[in-house]
């Protein structure tokens, strides 16, 4: 037996298939409306039967009542009898016609389209009732009413479907033609089962694509977790600060290094917020802002930044960072703290400085000496003469200068004279105490200790000697100012040990604080100008650094900062 195989389901046969069902579905769902439309109209005819039935019977009954009076009773008696008939029936009104013509009437009669009359003779005189035609005329209307709505709703929901068929019949002819995209279509097979395998052999490619996709991924993903490890190791690894910035100039990241250059707390959060919001206001912010904003490289930009009470020099290099159409994505910004480096290269440029005056002063002193020694020797011989007494008193005159001269000489050869540090542990309280001890007091100067120990590793007798002309300054400083004044001492050792001398004395310009450090820069009639200069020589060979400030006319500070003592002496 040979067996023929199914047509294969075509667009235009699918299409006509699906109309076909639609057709017999909506005239199936016709013949149920006609069917029900047909048992209403017949319960409606029934219902009226039944009602015209017992209207009937009802005036039978009336009629007999009336025949079983008779025609002797009188008006009275019958307008009795037909007030109870039609209370007892329910009938809207009842008339009777006497013999003598007078018409006996119970009730109301209605609108005649609303009623319902029958007529019946009787001994006493023709009847007629009427009866209430609202409920059938209630029912008729509703029948109308329910069949209109019926045929209206068929007529519409059979519109709508020939309307929304393409829409039906559209999604399976697009499977079908995206369906031979997918795989070759057999002649023995059907095309609804050719769809259906195509389904199946689609989904199951699928899921093998998303076996290999998710494979493909926990491997790319396993690198990257070992990418961004590293990377984060290499973050943080850094020396220098590194921060980060996407398109719209939010930190991404930060190491711990730019968070301690830029003196923010571990607990602060960066990421997420703006450069603005997470710098604050400062110099270095502003700067790398203005980068971003120009989208512009920086190499080694250095920027005075104050960050609290301190002043760093940082220096900041930053990298745009562009994808291969050359849109901006972000920013790199590497940078590093320069301040104890440019500290370094101020200290050697002042150590420097101070030689090169040393040597030209060793040289000018040496000259000098000779000069002066030739020239007091020959006073000295002068006044073993006999010479007239004003003659004399020129001679020792000009002995007193070149005495102080030499004097003056022999203070410069001691200040370019090279300096040999015996270091051992110090107190720097110890040594400010001392020499306070030492000086001469005054009724008019109060000079006041304050502060704790601070241990450092130093030359004891150089150290003592830079803080005793810095403390005769300041003394001096006040007497030439006039009336009462005071000296204090503030000694601390954090962060790092420091003598501050603070005098309410004259005062002097800041600006011309460093040209006081110069040998011969002296504001004071009676001084050469070397205390200061060779203060700071002394405070540069242990290590530390020496600052003057001050305001004219109400006194003067100087700083003296010295290195902490190194571990385990």
């Amino acid at each position: 037996m040979v067996s023929i195989a199914a047509p294969g389901l075509t667009k235009i046969g699918f299409r006509r298939d699906v109309r076909l069902f639609l057709a017999a579905l909506v005239g199936f769902l016709v013949f149920l409306i006609l069917l029900l439309l047909i048992l209403l109209q017949n319960f409606l005819l029934s219902s009226e039967q039944l009602m015209q039935r017992q209207r009937q019977i009802l005036a039978d009954a009336g009629k007999a009542a009336l025949d079983a009076i008779g025609n002797e009773a009188g008006d009275s008696e019958v307008a009795a009898l037909i007030t109870t008939l039609r209370t007892r029936y329910g009938a809207l009104a009842i008339e009777v016609t006497r013999p003598n013509g007078r018409r006996l009437l119970s009730g109301s009669v209605g609108a005649e389209e609303e009623t319902a009359r029958l007529e019946r003779p009787s001994s006493a005189g023709p009847m007629r009732l009427w009866f209430d035609a609202s409920p059938n005329i209630e029912m008729r209307r509703t029948f109308g009413w329910t069949a209109a709505i019926t045929i209206a709703a068929t007529v519409a929901g059979t519109i709508l479907l020939l309307l929304y068929l393409p829409r039906i019949v559209r999604p399976i002819e697009e499977m079908l033609d995206h369906a031979k995209e997918l795989g070759e279509q057999h002649s023995d097979v059907e095309e609804s089962r050719y769809l259906i395998e195509t389904f199946k052999s689609s989904i199951a490619r699928l899921k093998s694509q998303e076996g290999e996709l998710k494979r493909l991924h926990d491997r790319e993903k396993s690198r990257a977790d070992d990418l961004e490890r590293m990377t984060a190791t290499l973050t943080r690894s850094l020396g220098s600060g590194f921060i980060a910035l996407d398109s719209s100039g939010n930190v991404i990241d930060a190491n711990r290094a730019a968070r301690e250059i830029l003196r923010i707390t571990p607990a602060r959060a960066l990421a997420g917020a703006h450069i603005s919001e997470a710098l604050g206001p400062s110099a270095f912010a502003e700067c790398l802002r203005s980068a971003f904003e120009l989208e512009s490289s920086l190499a080694r930009r250095e920027i005075e930044a104050r960050f609290g009470d301190e002043v760093l020099t940082i220096g900041l290099t930053t990298v745009p960072l562009r994808n291969e159409e050359g849109g901006f994505l972000g920013m790199l910004a590497l940078f590093t703290d320069l301040t104890p480096i440019r500290s370094l290269e101020a200290r050697v440029r002042d150590l420097q400085t101070l030689a090169d005056l040393g040597e030209i002063s060793a040289g000018i002193a040496h000259e000098f000496r000779n000069s002066l020694s030739t020239i007091l020797g020959y006073l000295k011989l002068a006044r073993r003469e006999s010479l007239p007494d004003d003659a004399l008193m020129r001679v020792r005159k000009a002995e007193l200068e070149g005495s102080l001269l030499s004097a003056a000489v022999e203070s410069l050869l001691a200040f370019a004279r090279p300096m040999n540090l015996e270091r051992r542990p110090l107190d720097l309280r110890q040594i400010v105490e001392g020499i306070v001890e030492r000086l001469p007091s005054s009724d008019r100067v109060e000079v006041r200790v304050e502060g704790d120990a601070a241990a450092i590793e130093g030359d004891e007798a150089l150290l003592g000697r830079a803080f005793e002309n810095l403390i005769r300054n300041a003394i001096e400083s006040v007497e030439q100012k006039g009336g009462d004044g005071s000296v204090t001492i503030r000694v601390s050792d954090q962060p790092v040990p420091a003598v501050v001398i603070s005098d309410s004395g004259i005062g002097l310009d800041s600006s011309n604080a460093a040209r006081l450090f110069l040998p011969f820069q002296s504001e004071k009639a009676s001084g050469m100008g070397l205390g200061l200069a060779l203060a700071k020589k002394i405070v540069l060979l242990h290590g530390g650094a020496i600052r003057l400030t001050g305001e004219k006319g109400v006194g003067a500070t100087a700083t003296v900062e010295l290195p902490n003592m190194p571990s385990g002496v």
